[in-house]
């Protein structure tokens, strides 16, 4: 029996300690957990004694209310914490008497203080219901930081009070009223934001590189200095359809990468220094009603082509501005338009505009065919125009002469800009003032080579006065055709008239040429080709280049040719079809790889036939030329009629890497046949809209394949 006893006792003793064993683990999980966890029901003041010695906590609720006290001890002790809610808490005033963050000793309620939570692992947080203040840099470096929702209830935001952060998105409601320095700069992955505060802070969004979706809300007022300054991603800003927006401040998207914006409805008054510079736009309305336009405002933009000040456009007549109030902006501000390489300035200003500020359409050197002045113009400054190399023409509807400032037109070959002013008694002062004088005068009307009285300059100018030359008649004006000034009208003329054109096109932009001649030219299926050619490094080659015309027959051809990098042009020369004819070719002045080629006869004889080659290009390539994937391009091509109207014809491109290693021979070749395929593989004998793959087969058997943009 007392074996027996003792066989149970052993056996009760176990168990104990197995039951032991359990609650101390039990133990130990609750303790770890409470280490890591915690909800608290707070008096302000009392959060570091509730907390006690658990400072290793990752999620922390906050009920009740706190202080600036409290929010010192999660600053300075809570370092691990990634989760923290006080969406049930309310902050309640504090003067303490005693500094607790930087200098300040009063805290008033519903406010983050500054810097609490600066750099800490915070991954979410909710903010309390009521709050209305975010303190400085209170959420600054939160890198971990991916989303908050701000309470409806708040209105002031500090400086920096999210710098630095990891939010991807942020919605600002209409209860912001005031927001600081560079809230929410430097977030690196903000991609969104939709903004209902009442302005769009100073630096706002300051190098946000990866927002690209900003939405502007109808409480909007002000956009401040470089609110989305380095926003390289944001091509587009969408504003509510009833926001006024009042002012744009200076830098405001500066670097940035906006494309597109209406502001034709926000009530706009002003646009800062440098509000637009360097971005992506191409076009920009100015609204009616803005009356001040910033230094630099829109310098810098390389893509820019059309600007609309307010008020009416001009109507093109010259007459004495009617007096009235202002319809537009009155003065063009210091570099407003500067380095705007693509800008149609010839159409920008406006009657009502009196001053054009220091260098304000500086190197704007593509699209001045025809630079306007308005009647109201009282002031150029200094180099104003200089570097606009492409001006053709310089009209004046300004009957009194406007003073000038220093070297307005610096680099402008003046002497070869014919100067239209309003009539004889303003021409006669123009031609005694100061930089006036330098231009060409002619008492009436016109443009210097535009035999043909069309309004423009082109090859068919070249043509039509080689007809007056042959056949002593022709509707002309003998003005515009005294190209050399030296009173009469001769094959002197002719060839200066080639080299005018020559080189203004080596002086305007592709997009710009062929802007003009869409706007003045009739178009044509008919067309340039070429055949595959084979160049390699340090190596030469021809390429024979053939015209296909069953519409029109033709006398004349302009195009510009466009060469890969490391591959010139050495000589043109006429063939077959084209060897009555004369070739002149002039290498671009900015882009080297871009010739220009005319081919005239100058007995104004047609290319014969309608298929076949007319001119032979010789090409050479330097030792570094890569053929991989390199192409040559037939742009812009003008072709004219016997009775000198322009058709523009359509682009061909060829690849430079043919492997074939057959050299071309193609002088005895005819063509028996051209078909053209478009991308849906469909085929015909004529050229399709869009993209054609031309394939001309010869009568040798052989074949070449070119593609075209009809």
């Amino acid at each position: 029996m007392q074996v027996k006893i003792d066989i149970v006792h052993i056996k009760t003793t176990r168990e104990y300690d197995m039951r032991k064993l359990f609650f101390m683990l039990l133990l130990a999980a609750i303790t770890t957990f409470s280490s890591h966890a915690l909800i608290v029901n707070n008096t302000a003041g009392q959060l570091a004694e509730k907390v006690n010695n658990n400072l290793n906590i990752t999620t922390l609720v906050v009920n009740g209310t706190l202080d600036a006290r409290d929010f010192l001890f999660i600053t300075n002790s809570l370092n691990e914490l990634t989760s923290l809610d006080l969406s049930q808490a309310t902050i309640v005033p504090l003067s303490s008497g005693v500094t607790l963050y930087g200098t300040v000793t009063d805290y008033v309620a519903n406010e983050i203080p500054r810097t609490a939570f600066f750099g800490k692992k915070l991954t979410t947080v909710k903010l309390p219901l009521n709050l209305e203040s975010i303190g400085y840099a209170a959420f600054a470096g939160c890198k971990q930081l991916t989303s908050i929702t701000l309470p409806s209830t708040l209105c002031y935001i500090g400086d920096y009070a999210f710098s630095g952060s990891g939010l991807t998105s942020i919605e600002l409601p209409m209860a912001v009223q005031v927001m600081g320095k560079g809230v929410f700069s430097r977030c690196e992955s903000m991609t969104s934001a939709v903004i209902n505060s009442k302005s769009i802070g100073d630096f706002a969004f300051l190098g946000d590189y990866r927002l690209n979706n900003v939405s502007v809300g109808a409480n909007v007022n002000y956009i401040l200095r470089g609110a989305f300054n380095g926003c390289t991603a944001l091509t587009t800003v969408t504003f509510d359809p009833t926001c006024r927006i009042n002012r744009i401040d200076e830098e405001a998207f500066i670097n940035s990468g906006l494309a597109n914006i209406d502001i034709t409805t926000l009530g706009l008054g002003t646009i800062g220094d440098w509000a637009m510079a360097q971005t992506q736009l191409t076009s920009i309305q100015l609204p009616n009603g803005m009356t001040h336009l910033g230094e630099g405002a829109f310098s810098h933009n390389q893509q820019l082509s059309y600007v609309t000040l307010p008020g009416a456009p001009k109507d093109g007549t010259t007459r004495r501005a009617a007096p009235g109030p202002r319809q537009t902006i009155d003065h063009i501000s210091d570099f407003a338009f500067a380095g705007d390489g693509q800008l149609h300035t010839g159409s920008v200003l406006r009657n009502g505009v009196t001053h054009i500020g220091n260098f304000a359409f500086y190197n704007n050197s593509q699209d001045i065919d025809t630079m306007w002045l308005p009647s109201t113009i009282v002031y150029l400054g200094d180099r104003a125009m200089a570097g606009m190399i492409g001006m053709s023409t310089l009209r004046t509807d300004a009957y009194e002469v406007p003073e000038l400032g220093n070297e307005v037109w610096a680099g402008v070959d003046q002497p070869s800009v014919p100067l239209i002013a309003p009539d004889a008694e303003s021409t006669n002062m123009y031609r005694q003032a100061d930089q006036w004088m330098n231009f060409f005068f002619q008492n009436d009307d016109f443009i210097l080579g535009d035999v043909n009285n069309d309004g423009f300059v082109t090859i068919a100018d070249v043509t039509t006065l080689i007809d007056y030359l042959l056949n002593s008649s022709g509707d002309i004006n003998l003005q515009a055709a005294d190209v050399t000034h030296d009173g009469d009208i001769s094959i002197a003329d002719v060839t200066a008239l080639i080299d005018m054109l020559l080189n203004g096109n080596a002086k305007k932009s592709l997009q710009r040429i062929r802007a003009l001649a869409g706007e003045r030219c009739l178009t044509t299926s008919d067309a340039l080709s070429f055949e595959a050619i084979s160049l390699t490094a340090g190596g030469t080659c021809t390429v024979d280049v053939a015209l296909n015309n069953d519409e029109h027959e033709y006398t004349a051809m302009q195009c510009e040719i466009v060469l890969p990098q490391g591959v010139k042009l050495v000589s043109v020369k006429g063939i077959n079809r084209g060897e009555g004819h004369g070739y002149y070719a002039r290498q671009h002045e900015i882009e080297e790889n871009i010739y220009t080629l005319m081919g005239i006869s100058m007995g104004l004889q047609n290319f014969e036939g309608n298929e076949g080659n007319i001119v032979r290009l010789t090409l050479a390539a330097d030792d570094d030329f890569d053929a991989q994937e390199a192409e040559m391009t037939l742009t812009n091509v003008l072709l004219v009629t016997p009775k000198h109207l322009v058709y523009l014809a359509g682009d061909a491109m060829g690849a430079m890497n043919n492997t074939s290693g057959v050299e071309q021979v193609t002088v005895n070749k005819e063509i028996a046949a051209v078909r053209y395929i478009n991308v849906a593989g469909q085929e015909s004998d004529r050229p399709f809209d869009g993209i054609n793959i031309v394939v001309t087969t010869y009568t040798d058997g052989t074949s070449s394949t070119v593609k075209v943009i009809k």
